[in-house]
């Protein structure tokens, strides 16, 4: 079955799940990859979330398409904590004479950094294997959503979709004309990626426009009333799911503002 990033068999207990629990998975997802400071409990969750591929069924090899961008995070985050931060530790590393230095806190909390975003990519992207655009709509409509606000961010999430799309056709137009994208240091290389900026704003803009014409032409408006296709009934796998997840997320805000046990540098490094 096409989703919105992947092609995943239909044999996945994830996709015969609720709508509205596909879209709180994806928010808590989020939220406890930035509620979780600690390097630790967010190495669990990477873990974790890396095992959910397999119960789940979805092809982890399926990932390796955003291998780049995972890549793209980490050169950004190393060269902005290597050479801007004043994190204080017991070890200094390097000194920079603007003032800045490298301890073995900024290592750590560099290390936090990447987990917080892969734990992202990582999560959302399992999320997303396994849903539809009608999952979108009418998850978020279950939840109490307007439907405007969930058309929107349907729309915002087929626009990274086809990003990834465009962003691929792109590069392999731009490896066929001799660039050489993959070679040279950090800064040659974002250099080299910089370069695509001008043909996916162009596409992007341009689809955009279109959209305008067609949403305009089938006359969507805010205050239409709407007609329901589809019913999707609560299953008590998918009610006990909304409730586990619910009890994680606030489980962990009580444990980050609390015993502390998820602020950094958190458990068992405190």
């Amino acid at each position: 079955m096409r989703t919105f990033f992947l092609h995943v068999e239909e044999k996945s207990p994830l996709l015969r799940t609720h709508p509205a629990v596909k879209v709180l998975a994806l928010f808590t997802v989020n939220l406890l990859a930035w509620v979780i400071e600690a390097p630790i409990p967010l190495l669990l969750l990477l873990v974790a979330l890396l095992v959910l591929y397999k119960v789940s069924r979805v092809p982890l090899a399926r990932i390796s398409r955003f291998f780049i961008f995972i890549l793209l995070i980490i050169q950004a985050v190393v060269v902005s904590y290597s050479l801007g931060s004043k994190i204080p530790g017991n070890v200094i590393y390097a000194e920079f004479p603007w003032g800045s230095y490298i301890s073995d806190m900024t290592l750590l909390y560099m290390a936090t950094m990447i987990m917080r975003f892969v734990c992202m990519l990582v999560g959302s992207t399992l999320i997303l294997a396994v849903m539809r655009d009608v999952d979108i709509v009418y998850g978020m409509l279950s939840l109490k959503i307007p439907y405007m606000f969930a058309f929107i961010f349907n729309l915002a999430l087929r626009f990274s979709s086809l990003f990834l799309d465009d962003f691929a056709m792109i590069k392999d137009a731009m490896t066929l004309r001799g660039a050489r994208l993959d070679k040279g240091g950090i800064l040659e290389r974002a250099r080299n990626y910089s370069r695509m900026g001008i043909p996916l704003t162009v596409i992007a803009l341009r689809r955009m426009n279109e959209l305008s014409y067609v949403l305009e032409i089938k006359g969507l408006s805010q205050a239409a009333k709407r007609t329901y296709l589809y019913k999707f009934d609560w299953q008590t796998t998918s009610v006990l799911a909304a409730v586990v997840m619910l009890a994680v997320l606030a489980f962990s805000i009580a444990m980050r503002f609390s015993t502390g046990v998820f602020s950094f540098p958190g458990w068992p490094l405190r």
